[in-house]
């Protein structure tokens, strides 16, 4: 539905803000639309994205952490971002978000054919072993061999699922996320708040959105490869509809929500043990 989660780990530094609603759905239909969306199998992957993101983005600084923080690191990653931790948050919220008189629709449409077709394409996409770079070199290469109809259908649905926005969204709430968690736990006036931060990275965003583009556009051309014209046609119908807009506005705000919460959890993970100077 959207750029698949393992992708999003790239940013890694990506995601949201809590959303309170009164409860719509019950858990067990939440839970099994979780399942058929394809985002209880995807959230299996947040975990060894984000660990791995930030050794990369440590390298590329030039600062690349010692054994001992490298092994902290990837243990307060592992455990922000557990899959059945965000599950949890998940399933919560989409209880209370969701409206329950969309479920029939939405449960006809992941029963349905191109349904089962897109959620496997998704989640296999997700457990793509390549590295993001090489995905985008592949995405990127069949891109400029693809016809021009091809290319209409891809972008249409980039437009329908609101990929971009949602990982721009996603990619400011995470790191003030991470700068909340640490907020919480070191010494007051201590580093930029949380909202200088988002402010800070607001700024930014018009500057990153060419390279997001970039970046959902090549992973969705790999990763719909096997979709037909047809399929993909039908796929955006589906989004474009009331069950699909509802669903697609209701998952973000999950998303964002459980996200938030892992990277305030890794902020303070990642805080100085007690004793070491900040």
């Amino acid at each position: 539905m959207r750029l698949t989660l393992q992708r999003w780990g790239l940013c890694v530094w990506l995601l949201l803000a809590p959303w309170v609603a009164a409860a719509q759905v019950d858990p067990g239909s939440a839970e099994r639309l979780l399942r058929k969306s394809g985002l209880w199998v995807q959230l299996d992957g947040v975990a060894p994205q984000v660990r791995q993101g930030l050794l990369d983005a440590a390298a590329q600084s030039g600062r690349a952490p010692a054994p001992a923080d490298a092994d902290r690191l990837r243990a307060a990653a592992d455990a922000a971002y557990a899959a059945d931790r965000l599950r949890a948050v998940a399933m919560r919220l989409l209880s209370q978000e969701l409206d329950g008189t969309h479920l029939k629709a939405l449960f006809a449409w992941y029963d349905a054919p191109t349904g089962v077709l897109m959620t496997r394409l998704e989640e296999r996409s997700s457990a793509d072993p390549r590295d993001t770079e090489a995905v985008m070199a592949d995405g990127a290469a069949r891109w400029q061999v693809m016809a021009a109809e091809r290319r209409g259908h891809i972008d249409a649905l980039l437009q329908a699922s609101g990929s971009v926005e949602a990982a721009l969204s996603m990619t400011l709430n995470t790191v003030a996320g991470v700068r909340q968690g640490l907020a919480g736990v070191l010494p007051p006036g201590e580093g930029p708040t949380p909202e200088a931060t988002r402010a800070l990275l607001a700024e930014q965003l018009p500057r990153l959105r060419p390279a997001f583009e970039n970046l959902v556009r090549a992973v969705s051309v790999v990763t719909y490869v096997e979709a037909s014209d047809a399929q993909l046609v039908e796929y955006v119908g589906f989004l474009r509809s009331p069950a699909g807009l509802h669903l697609n506005d209701v998952m973000q705000r999950v998303l964002d929500a459980a996200f938030l919460e892992g990277a305030t959890e890794l902020g303070r993970r990642l805080a100085p043990p007690a004793g070491t100077p900040a």
